[in-house]
């Protein structure tokens, strides 16, 4: 079941981060790792000696320039936060998130963000859910590495101990690169009607926006109806 989940590093700051992330996947027997951006060169010597032997992590890891080019295939994004934000997203738990997994049509990416800050609201609004780890609410900022072991250590846990069932004759859920091409859509017809009045407020607007239709799981179908809908208005 863990094939068809992917860890997703984005703008990691520090290599020792990235070597000991592997080792906590490989550990729970997790091998699919994206890596965004990364603010370091992947050759740096520190991180083959913290993976301590999870070089194969490393090695089928997939890089990409940006976070949307590395969710384009997925079905689900689960951005991990420990913190509130100001665009609310819907949070999930463990036990919908072994759901998610456990159907073999679903893709699915559990999402970190850098070191110092984690996710922002750029990355947040293209995912689907929030996922908060429990923690001490007085000290609740977790290491980037500990968090991923945490993460793949509980959906380890809960998969061994049982065997999910799921109707796999659910709708399909659209993956994220069709989402996207509506994002790019949308965002240039309003555009082309002056919607955004104030430049200045157009991201936050626009978050809001998608955050919007983040909300329903949309098939790649409904997707295409939605688009040919803003093409036909236009006209």
């Amino acid at each position: 079941m863990k094939k068809s989940c992917e860890i997703v590093l984005v703008n990691t700051q520090l290599p020792e981060n990235l070597g000991s992330v592997a080792r906590g996947m490989l550990n729970f027997n997790f091998e699919k790792l994206r890596i965004v951006n990364p603010k370091f060169p992947l050759t740096h010597e520190k991180i083959v000696p913290l993976s301590a032997g999870a070089e194969k992590v490393l090695k089928k890891s997939k890089i990409f320039n940006s976070f949307t080019e590395s969710i384009n295939d997925l079905n689900y994004v689960i951005g991990m936060t420990n913190r509130f934000r100001a665009i609310k997203k819907k949070e999930i738990n463990l036990e919908k998130i072994i759901n998610l997994i456990a159907n073999k049509n679903n893709s699915v990416g559990l999402v970190f963000g850098p070191e110092k800050s984690g996710l922002d609201n750029d990355h947040i609004s293209l995912c689907d859910y929030v996922f908060k780890i429990d923690t001490n609410p007085k000290f609740s900022s977790l290491n980037l590495s500990h968090a991923v072991t945490i993460v793949c250590s509980k959906v380890y846990e809960i998969l061994a101990k049982t065997k999910k069932t799921v109707n796999l004759r659910d709708k399909k859920v659209a993956k994220k690169n069709d989402l996207i091409l509506f994002y790019k859509i949308l965002e240039k017809s309003l555009d082309e009607s002056n919607f955004f009045k104030v430049d200045e407020r157009k991201k936050v607007i626009f978050q809001k926006i998608k955050n919007i239709f983040s909300k329903t799981e949309l098939t790649a179908v409904e997707i295409r109806t939605l688009i040919s809908i803003i093409k036909n208005l236009k006209k």
